[in-house]
């Protein structure tokens, strides 16, 4: 990371109040500032990477789902009950799906990530992922659920400001909680990084409300809100346990997060069509054989820059290649052919 890391970008107002121009300029300058890539450049024919027979894939798979089930009942599910102090919110949470979508993306992460961290340099640390995972999902209830966008305003001064909100209201004091706990366990240069991310992360998910426009949204647009809030959102998570990776890994983890950000709008393709939502996938703004060729340009990228072996069993690559292979071949082709 060079000299810029001491440097902030001045903003002249509240990004919740820019429009759309002004936050693609800012976006353009955060994403400059932390020296990430605006596009995706990789392409491949195929994945350099011999995988594992799938019976092995799924009885590993099945072991690590045990270990995410009690870890989810041991580290967030209490926590999450505290928000029943609210019931609407709590209500709004759980009628939502977000509380399902929560443990989904935990039962993912921890599957999947595990032996990637070790490459990095890092381990998967429980508590780390859990306030995390806690903080990412009352975030996100903000933009996605009525009832708790209230919290919008909070959220944009918390981040952007870097300012502390106290507040006895259990949403609020639950998210604090989180990101306490974060700042408590990283150096101070370490939640710099990872806060500078998290603005990179709140100003494309801003950017995404524009994505429920009545008007057509361009490719180009389409591609900047969707690549810097996968990519960010896995790279933040990674930071956490891995901060002194190096500056090659965090573009390739950054860069792969923005296809399997991606390939997770083709998961969610017919959900957020109905919703009025446009993503890249539902737009057919994609071509099916490019897009699999963009993920295994990723995947090669990431496995050079982190000196992965192509002969060494990897569970975090072979469920990646299971599930970007199942999202890619029955949800996206069949939506293709059927429209």
């Amino acid at each position: 990371m060079n000299s810029q890391k001491n440097k902030q970008i001045e903003i002249s107002k509240s990004p919740i109040n820019m429009d759309y121009s002004e936050l693609d300029t800012l976006l353009n300058s955060l994403l400059d500032l932390e020296e990430l890539p605006h596009t995706i450049k990789y392409r491949s024919d195929k994945i350099n990477y011999q995988r594992r027979n799938m019976k092995i894939i799924i009885i590993k798979a099945l072991f690590r789902l045990i270990c995410a089930e009690l870890f989810y009942l041991t580290y967030i599910r209490k926590r999450i009950m505290k928000l029943k102090q609210s019931k609407d919110i709590y209500k709004s949470l759980k009628k939502s799906g977000c509380l399902k979508s929560l443990r989904t993306y935990l039962y993912l992460s921890k599957i999947g990530q595990t032996d990637l961290l070790r490459y990095l340099g890092g381990n998967f640390d429980d508590r780390k992922f859990a306030n995390f995972a806690t903080a990412t999902t009352l975030y996100d209830a903000s933009f996605d659920i009525p009832k708790c966008r209230k919290y919008l305003k909070d959220f944009d001064a918390i981040i952007m400001e870097d300012k502390t909100i106290e507040s006895k209201d259990s949403f609020l004091a639950l998210f604090n909680e989180c990101v306490d706990y974060l700042r408590n366990t990283l150096d101070k240069k370490s939640f710099e990084i990872f806060a500078n991310y998290i603005k990179i992360e709140h100003i494309s998910q801003l950017m995404s409300i524009y994505q429920h426009s009545d008007k057509n949204i361009s490719k180009e647009h389409l591609c900047k809100i969707t690549f810097p809030k996968g990519g960010i959102s896995l790279l933040a998570l990674m930071h956490l346990m891995a901060p002194n990776m190096e500056k090659k890994q965090r573009i390739a983890i950054y860069e792969i997060g923005g296809v399997l950000q991606i390939i997770d709008d083709i998961k969610d393709i017919k959900e957020d069509l109905k919703s009025g939502i446009q993503t890249l996938p539902n737009q057919k703004l994609l071509d099916p054989t490019d897009m699999k060729k963009q993920f295994y340009g990723t995947v090669n990228n990431l496995m050079d820059k982190c000196g992965i072996s192509q002969n060494r069993p990897n569970g975090t690559l072979d469920m990646l290649c299971w599930f970007a292979d199942v999202i890619l071949k029955r949800r996206y082709l069949i939506y293709i052919r059927q429209t």
